[in-house]
């Protein structure tokens, strides 16, 4: 559709956009905003102030001194300590020149798996023979913490303190297990683990 004004003629189609865009900048205009900053003074009026608390005090640094003197030193190892090094022990035997009786672990020799868990937290479950018949060789099933049965028999190792199974019979798996007795000392002891009821 087309109009004539003055000599000049205008389409009605190209008219509708720019009236549009009038429309919407006017929606853009600067609202007012009297309600808003009559909301903003009522809440600052309404609302209660509250002092902060004051800062805590900070009392001066007072630094400690260490009295005891003639003491046992906290942070120097003690001569004992160090013992179940295997390593070391021919050593530390020769300097202090204490009674070494032979008795000891093979410092040579390569830790097997259930050597690494205590004897109390290994579980006997139950024994099987090896070789057929009553003249094979008796097998003992020890349950470790990480849930795991594992199989031993004579000879193996078990436990902490070098402990050698010495025999194995239905009820129990027998030890000799090596434990230290002192500088550079070390005797055998018997250990068992009995059969998980």
């Amino acid at each position: 559709m087309n109009m004539r004004l003055r000599g000049l003629t205008v389409s009605v189609r190209g008219m509708a956009l720019p009236g549009v865009m009038v429309a919407v900048l006017a929606g853009c205009a600067q609202p007012d905003l009297a309600e808003v900053q009559r909301f903003v003074e009522t809440t600052k009026r309404t609302t209660p102030v509250k002092k902060l608390d004051p800062p805590p005090e900070i009392k001066p640094y007072t630094p400690f001194a260490y009295t005891a003197q003639g003491g046992k030193d906290p942070f120097v190892v003690a001569a004992w300590a160090g013992e179940e090094v295997l390593g070391d022990i021919p050593d530390k035997v020769q300097q202090s020149g204490a009674n070494y009786t032979g008795l000891r672990p093979d410092p040579n020799r390569v830790r097997e798996d259930l050597e690494k868990y205590s004897l109390g937290s290994l579980k006997m479950m139950g024994t099987f023979r090896m070789g057929g018949g009553n003249g094979g060789e008796l097998w003992a099933l020890i349950l470790a913490p990480d849930g795991v049965v594992h199989r031993v028999q004579k000879n193996n190792y078990l436990g902490m303190n070098h402990g050698k199974i010495a025999g194995i019979t239905e009820q129990r798996v027998e030890l000799k297990e090596i434990v230290p007795d002192g500088p550079g000392r070390w005797q055998e002891r018997d250990a068992f683990l009995s059969l998980t009821q």
